[in-house]
């Protein structure tokens, strides 16, 4: 059965040259509400409202509850559902197209956030689970399809920017809710659970991502600076999708870098609940706040490194990921040794403590180097991809991936088992990634060009043939 021409599919990347003409003769027109630069803002704000605002959540700790262990279990579902959402992410966006996927993922955000407000006020228990499934429902195809247009809707050259400036949207919404954390809470000097008025903007925050999501601009109607458009799959039937999802994941490059993607989100559980355990509540708050600024300064530093051109693909690959991935290690080190000292002696600390800068500042490290292997992980993806439309699936199960590896570490960390045990897994993922992931990065601009310049190779050995 042939597939069906009119639907709209998953997003796949073509490489013209600039100011190619469409079949008439005639040179797209730019239009800043068709460009790319106005749909990544869509992105933005729609990972602004969604995951930027719950990343500022679960930022202060847990959710801001006085305790881990109950958010940490609803998480643990959430992340269990978003692992299979994930992997249909791209049956998703064959089916329903970009746009509304976008639309959908957004709205479980909004439930996972009124449950918080229930169970801070009112103790409300079941809300919690039932507001965690429903967001690992939505929250899956919004992962897989965000990435996806970040990663087919740029210029090639542009990419790394375009990833920095759209996960810059998503932390900004950390920087608001670090902001709006600080102002309600900013005279917890004990440990203990946010204001619950805090949650109340939150809820109204986030409704803004589905109406946003709806301003996205279709694929086959955006067109890029240079005149170049993006090109649209066929739809293919559902089973054949899954299929070739599934044959993405099995591939040897991918199953080399599996273990960085398990390890990229692993950690923010044990993050959460290491802040919300042994800081303030207002200090908590304004590591919401200081953590989420120094991520958008240095995702937008490394996304500029990692599209300059002055140094050959394969040199940035290869120093960028030097350079990350020895920033992390360090830093586990350095937690290695808080750590054991708060395991022995637990503190409260408020930030007019001896000693607190340098536990604080521990955490506020912990999310850089989060975000900079975030960032470095999409920007590798977009070289793996050997077809324009395997992007879409190499999103799809990296990000299952990632929810996995959350799924496993909220349910390690919703138990009150110690923290250094946490850690200590942690570190051994880092060591576990850190080999089989650089024989992948070695090969980039090498071996992985991305699908733009196979595709650029083809046309040019059509023409010499020719």
């Amino acid at each position: 059965m042939p597939p069906d021409k009119d639907s709209t599919a998953e997003v796949v990347e073509e490489a013209p040259s600039s100011g190619e003409e469409d079949i008439a003769g005639n040179r797209p027109k730019y239009l800043w509400y068709r460009g790319v630069f106005f749909n990544a803002t869509i992105v933005g704000i729609s990972a602004f409202a969604a995951p930027g605002l719950w990343n500022a959540m679960n930022s202060v700790g847990a959710g801001g509850q006085q305790t881990p262990y109950l958010v940490m279990a609803g998480n643990a579902i959430l992340f269990a559902i978003m692992t299979l959402t994930c992997l249909t992410g791209s049956m998703m966006a064959n089916r329903f197209g970009l746009r509304n996927s976008l639309v959908v993922g957004t709205v479980g955000y909004v439930i996972y956030s009124a449950a918080l407000y229930t169970n801070n006020r009112y103790g409300t228990e079941w809300f919690i689970y039932l507001g965690s499934a429903a967001c690992g429902l939505s929250a899956g195809i919004f992962w897989a399809t965000e990435g996806a247009i970040m990663l087919s809707y740029p210029e090639p050259e542009k990419r790394g920017r375009y990833l920095a400036y759209w996960l810059s949207y998503r932390n900004s919404g950390s920087i608001l809710g670090g902001i709006i954390n600080l102002a309600f809470n900013y005279r917890g000097q004990s440990t203990g659970k946010l204001d619950w008025r805090t949650y109340i903007v939150f809820v109204v925050l986030q409704c803004l991502g589905p109406a946003c999501s709806f301003l996205l601009t279709p694929p086959e109607k955006v067109v890029r600076r240079n005149g170049s458009r993006v090109q649209l799959s066929e739809r293919i039937p559902d089973i054949e999708e899954l299929k070739a999802s599934i044959g993405v994941l099995l591939r040897k490059d991918f199953l080399l870098v599996l273990p960085y993607f398990i390890y990229v989100a692993w950690e923010l559980p044990y993050n959460s609940a290491y802040l919300s355990l042994y800081f303030s509540v207002r200090s908590r708050a304004l590591a919401s706040l200081v953590s989420a600024v120094a991520q958008v300064i240095t995702t937008l530093l490394f996304g500029s490194f990692l599209d300059w051109t002055k140094i050959s693909l394969e040199k940035r690959a290869k120093y960028g990921f030097i350079f990350m991935m020895s920033l992390i290690g360090g830093c586990w080190i350095w937690g290695a040794i808080v750590q054991n000292e708060y395991t022995h002696h637990k503190p409260a600390l408020d930030w007019d403590d001896d000693g607190f800068g340098r536990g604080w500042a521990l955490y506020v490290f912990w999310q850089i180097n989060f975000s900079l292997a975030y960032n470095f992980g999409f920007w590798l993806i977009s070289f793996l991809a050997r077809e324009p439309k395997e992007i879409v699936r190499y999103m799809s199960v990296a990000r299952a991936a990632e929810a996995a590896g959350q799924c496993i570490s909220s349910g390690i960390s919703s138990t009150t088992a110690p923290l250094i045990s946490a850690l200590g897994v942690n570190f051994a993922l880092w060591g576990i990634a850190l080999i089989p992931t650089y024989l992948v990065v070695r090969q980039i601009g090498v071996i992985h060009f991305g699908p733009e310049k196979l595709a650029s190779n083809t046309r040019e050995d059509d023409i010499d043939k020719s």
